[in-house]
């Protein structure tokens, strides 16, 4: 009789611990779901002017964000204008920004073809007395740089950055 009563409570013990196993894989789970949704929503396409800054390279079909793994070999900063104009299509891999007919305006158009027709684009620092080929040259800050036209820098003073150009 005792020996039947700890194999019955043998079964009992491995039930509970299978259900409580089910229950711990089962959060986890969620807890896996939960964070890939939240890590996946860094990589949506947003609607962008048709000045917004995108890469191509030399020899690619489609355009793409500035982190992207397929500008390991070439990375040509560009419009998205230009790009598509070019007819590349955005990466499926970065989901870079992309212009929504809802969020392109008759401005937002005049610009981009103002710039298009005055000069290339270069970027301009916060401080400072260069304009730049690139956002990130030197100490600049990415964040607090802005794109301007050649023609705009020359006509403000600034003078062409050594380093970058």
């Amino acid at each position: 009789m005792l020996i039947i009563d700890r194999f019955e409570g043998g079964i009992k013990m491995k039930e509970r611990a299978i259900g409580a196993l089910k229950k711990y894989i089962l959060v986890l789970s969620f807890v896996f779901i939960s964070l890939a949704g939240i890590c996946s929503t860094g990589n949506r396409a947003y609607a962008a002017t048709g000045s917004t800054v995108v890469y191509i390279t030399k020899t690619g079909k489609c355009y793409h964000s500035g982190n992207c793994s397929s500008l390991s070999k070439s990375k040509i900063e560009t419009t998205v204008d230009n790009a598509v104009k070019k007819g590349l299509r955005p990466c499926s891999k970065c989901n870079p920004p992309q212009v929504s007919k809802d969020s392109s305006s008759s401005t937002d158009d005049s610009i981009s073809k103002s710039n298009s027709t005055t000069g290339s684009l270069v970027w301009q620092s916060a401080t400072g007395s260069c304009y730049h080929s690139k956002n990130n040259c030197g100490n600049m800050n990415p964040q607090k740089a802005t794109q301007i036209t050649e023609t705009e820098a020359k006509q403000k003073g600034l003078s062409k950055c050594s380093k970058c150009w």
